[in-house]
C-alpha cells in the first residue's frame, strides 16, 4: 500500500518562529562580522549588509523549518540591527585603538569604549573633528542602504509567494495508491 504526498502537503510543514528567530540572529552576526573585518583593513563595509541579509534569511530558513513573510520581515529587522550595532562598536573601538592603546590618553577599558560610541562621536565634534563624524555616518548611511538593497530582493519575492499561495486553488486530495480517492464523504 503506497501513499504518495503532494507537493504542498510537503511545503505546509509549520513554521518554528522561535527558532526561526534564534537562527536569524545567529546567521546575522555573520554580516556584523564581516562588517568588522572589513572596518579593520578600511573598506566601506556597506556590502556586508547584503552579507547579513542573506544570511539572517538563511538561519531563519534552516531553524524555522520555512520560508515565510513573518521569517523575511525578522530576518531583514536582525540584518539591518546587527549591522548598526556593529557600527556602533566599531566606533568605540577605532576610538581605543587610536586613543588609549596608541597614543596612551585615557585610562578607558576597551568594554567602556565599545559602549560609548556617541559619547565618543560627541567627543570628535567637541574636539573640532566633525569630518570624522561625518566620515562614520556616511558609512553608517551605506550600511543601511546596502542592507536595505540586500534585502528588499526577499521581501518582494516572500509577497509575491504569499500573494501565489493565496490565490491558489486548494491542494489536491492524497493520492492512494496511484488513484484518486474518489469517496465522496459528504453523503
Amino acid at each position: 500500500m503506497g501513499f504518495k504526498l503532494n507537493q504542498s502537503a510537503i511545503e505546509e510543514r509549520e513554521e518554528r518562529v522561535l527558532p526561526g528567530i534564534l537562527g536569524s540572529l545567529l546567521f546575522s552576526l555573520a554580516g556584523g562580522i564581516v562588517w568588522f573585518i572589513l572596518w579593520q583593513i578600511d573598506i566601506v563595509a556597506g556590502l556586508s549588509g547584503i552579507v547579513g541579509v542573506f544570511c539572517a534569511m538563511k538561519g531563519y530558513e534552516i531553524f524555522a523549518k520555512k520560508k515565510s513573510v513573518k521569517g523575511v520581515v525578522i530576518s531583514f529587522v536582525f540584518a539591518l540591527a546587527i549591522i548598526v550595532l556593529t557600527w556602533y562598536l566599531c566606533i568605540g573601538y577605532d576610538y581605543y585603538s587610536i586613543f588609549v592603546q596608541d597614543a596612551g590618553i585615557g585610562g578607558e577599558s576597551l568594554f567602556e569604549c565599545l559602549f560609548n560610541g556617541f559619547e565618543i562621536l560627541d567627543f570628535y565634534d567637541y574636539i573640532g573633528a566633525t569630518e570624522i563624524r561625518g566620515e562614520y555616518m556616511s558609512n553608517l548611511i551605506f550600511g543601511i542602504v546596502f542592507t536595505v538593497i540586500g534585502g528588499i530582493g526577499y521581501v518582494v519575492d516572500a509577497v509575491r509567494k504569499a500573494k501565489a499561495e493565496v490565490a491558489a486553488p486548494a491542494p489536491a486530495q492524497p493520492v492512494l495508491n496511484g488513484e484518486e480517492d474518489s469517496s465522496d464523504l459528504s453523503e
